[in-house]
């Protein structure tokens, strides 16, 4: 969902401070806009905000958490797969699927024949798609979790 008036205008900052430590960079894609964009992301009540930096005073877009179903993806490889909408039946809840996965080091994109290097960055890339999973899973569980 693009930044529009049914997203909700919250600063980057503003989520930073009360997303409790998860946040930062992943690239984002969708099933229409199938390129992957770097954007900066925060987890908070049941949404996934992103940004193109994190000092936008206003979101790119919302991922609405309640009722999603998050997965590892099987159609990219290294991918968390999130379709919204999937577990419940409300009026005016947005059916879409979204694909983030982690951004590469500079230094693997640099030195991209250098094995060494580019075995650690995929280390390190599934340590940090394995976090963003866990994360993203437990948010969205809170859609049925009683308050």
């Amino acid at each position: 969902m693009g930044a529009n008036g049914s997203v909700p205008q919250v600063r980057a900052k503003d989520v930073k401070r009360v997303c409790e430590g998860r946040q930062g960079w992943l690239n984002k894609a969708g099933l229409t806009n199938t390129k992957m964009q770097k954007r900066w992301c925060a987890i908070h009540d049941l949404r996934l905000y992103y940004y193109e930096s994190a000092r936008d005073a206003e979101p790119k877009g919302v991922v609405f958490l309640r009722g999603a179903i998050v997965t590892m993806s099987k159609r990219i490889k290294n991918a968390i797969e999130i379709e919204t909408g999937s577990l419940i039946t409300e009026k005016g809840v947005e059916k879409r699927t979204y694909f983030f996965t982690p951004v590469l080091s500079e230094s693997a994109t640099k030195e991209f024949g250098n094995e060494e290097v580019i075995r650690e960055a995929k280390r390190k890339a599934k340590i940090e798609v394995d976090t963003w999973y866990r994360w993203l899973q437990e948010e969205a569980a809170k859609t049925f979790t009683p308050l």
